[in-house]
C-alpha cells in the first residue's frame, strides 16, 4: 500500500492528519486525527517525518519546488506598533478578561488604519486581514467584524476625556516648556449618506456648501502635538466658540492662572472674547482683522497713504519701524487698557493685497456686464427694488461694495408686439468709491498683534515683540496638523453619523496625527534621505512577509522579504530595529 498521509492546515495553530483516498472516481480523504496549537517547528517536524515515510528525498530543494502562495503587509504596521507603543496609550483603554479582542487593540488597528490606507470602518476590515497584524497584537483576526468596530466606537468616545488628560501629562512630562504656548483653530468637515445629528448646512472652507457641516476644534502644544479636541454643536461663528472651550480646558486640565499662552487666529478676535480669556486667567497672543487696524489707538493710519510699492521699504523704516526680517517689519504702539499692541508691516502682503483689490473690483464689473446681458434679454418686466437688492446682495458677498457703484437706468424691451419694462446697469465712479479704496489702500500690508502677555522688561519671563511675532507665526502648526488629518489622514467626508461614533471617528484621526506628527518631528532631527512621514510609509510597505509552500513535502512557513538599506535605516532611527529580528519574528511564527 502507497503511504500518502499529509498534514492539512485548517486555521492558525490547528491541523489534521489526513490520508487522501478515490472513490467511485472522485477523490478524497479521511481524518486520521486533530492536531491543534502546534508550533511551526513541530509543524515542519512532522511533514518532514511524513516525507521521510513517503521515501522522499528532502535534503534537497529546487526553486521549482517552491510555492510563493500568499502575502502581508508587515513592516509598516510593525513599525507603526512600535511608535504607537512609544506612547503607552493602549494602558488608557480598560482590558476585559471575557473579550477576545481588547478595546485597545481596536484603538490601535484603526489608528494605524487611518495613517497608512485611510478609508470606511468596512473597508478597514478588508485592509486588516491584509496586514500582519493578527500576528503582531497576538489576536484572532476572525473576531474583526463590522459589528465589533461600532462597538468599540461608542467605548472609545467614552474615554475621549481620558485620552486628552493622558496626552496632556506625559506631554508636560516629557517637555514641560512644550506646553507653555498652545495653539487653537477651527476647521470643518461635512457627511455623505445618514442624517447626523451634530451636522448643521453651511460653507465649508475648502468644500463650499455642504448640506451636513461639522465644525471641529484643535488644541497643540508648541512641538504640535495635539491633546485636546472637540466637534462643536451649534457652531455659528469662530468668534463665540473659545469662551466654553476654555472654561472646559482649565477645567479639564486643571491649568494654573496665567500658566499658558494660548495662540489663536484673528478670525477668532472680539473685546468680548478677549475680556474672557483675560477673567479667566488666560494670557494670549493674536492678531487684528484688517478692518480693527484703524481703530487701534496710536496706530495712525492717515500716514500710510504715501506708501507704495515703489518706496515702501524706505519710508516704513523713516517711520521707525524695526526690521524682523525682509517681510517683516514691526512697531511697539504700547499698552492699551492691560493690552499690548504690536503693528506689523509686510511689504509682500502689500503688493498681493493691492493686486487683490483690483481683481476683486474686475470682478465685479464682470458680474455688472453678466447682469446687463440678463436685464436687456428679459422675457418679463422686473421690479426695480428686487433687482437692485438681488444685485447690493451679491456685491456685498463678494465685498465689493465699497469699490463699485451703479445707476439702474429704465430700458423697454420691445418683443412680440408688447413692451417688457426692465433696466440697463450704468456703472460709475463716485467719490465715496473713490475714498473707500484709498482707506482700504492704507491698511494694505499692514497686521496688528495684540497680546496681554507681559514684555521682556517687565518681566524675565515675558515677551519680546520678535517673540510674540515668533510665537504667531508658529501657529502654522496647527493648521498644518488640520491639513495632514483632512488631506493624508483624510478624515472627510465622515462614513458614520450616530453623535458617539463620529466624535470617536474624529478621535481616532487626532491619534493618527499624533503618531504623524511623531515621525514628523523627529524626521527633522536627523537626515537619513526620508523627509516626511508618507515617505515613511511609502518605503516600510514594501516589506512585507510571504507564504511559502514546498510542493514535495507540504512544508509551509512564513518569510519576511529582507530589509533594505532605507528601511533599516528608518527602523534604527525610531529605536524599532527589533521587528526584524528573528527572535520577535520567530515569536510570531515568521522566519
Amino acid at each position: 500500500m502507497k503511504f500518502n498521509w499529509y498534514l492539512k492546515h485548517h486555521h492558525h495553530k490547528y491541523y489534521s492528519l489526513v490520508e487522501p483516498y478515490r472513490e467511485n472516481g472522485k477523490n478524497r480523504h479521511r481524518v486520521i486525527t486533530y492536531l491543534s496549537d502546534l508550533t511551526p517547528e513541530e509543524v515542519q517536524q512532522i511533514r518532514r517525518g511524513l516525507a521521510v515515510m513517503k521515501g522522499l528525498e528532502i535534503e534537497t530543494i529546487e526553486v521549482e519546488d517552491l510555492i510563493f502562495e500568499d502575502h502581508w503587509r508587515y513592516l509598516d504596521v510593525a513599525f507603526l506598533d512600535v511608535i504607537w507603543k512609544q506612547w503607552k496609550l493602549s494602558k488608557i483603554f480598560p482590558q476585559s478578561e471575557g473579550k477576545d479582542v481588547q478595546t485597545s487593540e481596536i484603538v490601535e488597528i484603526l489608528t494605524l488604519y487611518r495613517c497608512l490606507d485611510p478609508g470606511s470602518y468596512l473597508s478597514g476590515i478588508d485592509w486588516f486581514n491584509k496586514t500582519a497584524l493578527d500576528r503582531i497584537l497576538h489576536i484572532n483576526g476572525q473576531y474583526i467584524n463590522k459589528s465589533r468596530i461600532f462597538r468599540e466606537l461608542d467605548i472609545i468616545e467614552d474615554r475621549k476625556e481620558d485620552i486628552e488628560r493622558y496626552l496632556y501629562k506625559t506631554l508636560k512630562k516629557r517637555d514641560e516648556g512644550s506646553m507653555n504656548i498652545v495653539f487653537y483653530d477651527l476647521t470643518d468637515s461635512y457627511f455623505e449618506g445618514r442624517k447626523c445629528e451634530l451636522a448643521r448646512a453651511g460653507r465649508t472652507k475648502s468644500n463650499g456648501f455642504r448640506k451636513k457641516r461639522v465644525v471641529l476644534s484643535l488644541l497643540v502644544n508648541s512641538a504640535g502635538y495635539p491633546f485636546a479636541w472637540d466637534i462643536l454643536e451649534d457652531y455659528t461663528a469662530d468668534v463665540k466658540t473659545i469662551k466654553d472651550l476654555s472654561i472646559k480646558w482649565k477645567k479639564e486640565f486643571k491649568f494654573n492662572d496665567n500658566e499658558i499662552v494660548l495662540v489663536f487666529d484673528r478670525g477668532m478676535v472680539s473685546d468680548e472674547n478677549l475680556k474672557h480669556l483675560e477673567l479667566e486667567n488666560y494670557k494670549y497672543i493674536t492678531a487684528l482683522d484688517k478692518n480693527q487696524i484703524p481703530g487701534t489707538q496710536k496706530v495712525n493710519i492717515v500716514r500710510f497713504k504715501s506708501i507704495n510699492e515703489e518706496n515702501m521699504t524706505e519710508q516704513i523704516i523713516k517711520m521707525g519701524f524695526m526690521k524682523y526680517d525682509d517681510t517683516t517689519y514691526y512697531e511697539n504702539l504700547g499698552t492699551v487698557n492691560g493690552r499690548r499692541y504690536v503693528l506689523i508691516f509686510n511689504p509682500e502682503m502689500l503688493a498681493d493685497q493691492k493686486k487683490s483689490r483690483k481683481e476683486l473690483i474686475q470682478r465685479a464689473k464682470y458680474y455688472l456686464d453678466k447682469e446687463n446681458e440678463a436685464l436687456s434679454g428679459a422675457k418679463k418686466s422686473r421690479n426695480r427694488g428686487k433687482t437692485k437688492n438681488r444685485i447690493d446682495k451679491q456685491l456685498k458677498a463678494m465685498k465689493a461694495m465699497n469699490f463699485v457703484d451703479y445707476d439702474l437706468e429704465p430700458l423697454i424691451i420691445k418683443a412680440d408686439g408688447r413692451e417688457i419694462n426692465s433696466f440697463h446697469i450704468a456703472p460709475k465712479e463716485t467719490d465715496e468709491n473713490r475714498e473707500a479704496i484709498k482707506k482700504a489702500e492704507r491698511t494694505d500690508g499692514l497686521w496688528t498683534i495684540v497680546t496681554n502677555t507681559p514684555s521682556k522688561g517687565d518681566d524675565e519671563n515675558g515677551f519680546t515683540e520678535d517673540d510674540l511675532i515668533r510665537a504667531y507665526r508658529d501657529k502654522n502648526q496647527i493648521e498644518q496638523a488640520f491639513k495632514d488629518v483632512k488631506s493624508f489622514i483624510k478624515i472627510q467626508p465622515f462614513n458614520v453619523w450616530t453623535p458617539k461614533h463620529v466624535r470617536a471617528h474624529y478621535t481616532i484621526c487626532v491619534l493618527s496625527y499624533l503618531l504623524d506628527i511623531t515621525i514628523a518631528n523627529r524626521l527633522k532631527e536627523v537626515d537619513i534621505g526620508v523627509k516626511s512621514t508618507q515617505k515613511v510609509y511609502e518605503v516600510l510597505k514594501e516589506g512585507i512577509i510571504g507564504k511559502i509552500t514546498v510542493e514535495s513535502t507540504g512544508d509551509e512557513f512564513l518569510k519576511l522579504m529582507s530589509p533594505q538599506s532605507q528601511q533599516k535605516a528608518i527602523l534604527e532611527l525610531f529605536q524599532s530595529e527589533n521587528v526584524v529580528r528573528r527572535g520577535y519574528l520567530k515569536s510570531m511564527g515568521i522566519k
